[in-house]
C-alpha cells in the first residue's frame, strides 16, 4: 500500500504536473484556483489509478488534502512559521545559489512529507 501511495504521489505531482500548474496553483487569482483544481484532479486520478482504489470518500480525501497543501502553499507557511525558514528570502536578500538550492530541497521534502502523511492518515481511517 505505501509503495503504491508513494508511486501515485510521484506520478501525479512530478510526471503529470506541468510548469503552468506549478507556477500558478498558489496564486490568489482565478488562474491560481483553476491551475490548482486541474492539478489536483490529475493528481487524484494518478493516485487512485496506481492504488486501484475508487471509493468516493478516498477520491475526496486525496483531492482535498492535496488541494489544501498546494493552493495555500502550506509547505511554505510551515517552514516560515514553524521552522523559522523563509524559503523566499534568498531572492530578496541576494543569498548565494547554494542557499537557494538548499531552500528548494527543504521545501520539496517538507511538501512531499505533508502530502504523504495526509494520504497515509486518510488511508488508515478510510480502509
Amino acid at each position: 500500500m505505501m509503495f503504491e501511495l508513494l508511486l501515485g504521489h510521484l506520478v501525479g505531482d512530478y510526471l503529470l504536473q506541468n510548469e503552468w500548474m506549478a507556477q500558478n496553483k498558489a496564486k490568489k487569482t482565478w488562474i491560481g484556483w483553476l491551475a490548482a483544481t486541474i492539478h489536483c484532479i490529475i493528481y487524484t486520478f494518478a493516485v487512485c489509478l496506481i492504488m486501484w482504489e475508487w471509493k468516493p470518500i478516498w477520491i475526496v480525501a486525496i483531492f482535498f488534502s492535496h488541494f489544501f497543501i498546494d493552493k495555500f502553499a502550506f509547505g511554505y507557511w510551515y517552514l516560515k512559521h514553524i521552522k523559522g525558514l523563509d524559503t523566499y528570502s534568498y531572492k530578496m536578500v541576494g543569498l548565494s545559489e547554494l542557499r537557494a538550492g538548499f531552500n528548494a530541497v527543504i521545501y520539496t521534502v517538507t511538501d512531499n512529507t505533508m502530502h504523504l502523511l495526509l494520504m497515509w492518515g486518510a488511508y488508515k481511517i478510510i480502509f
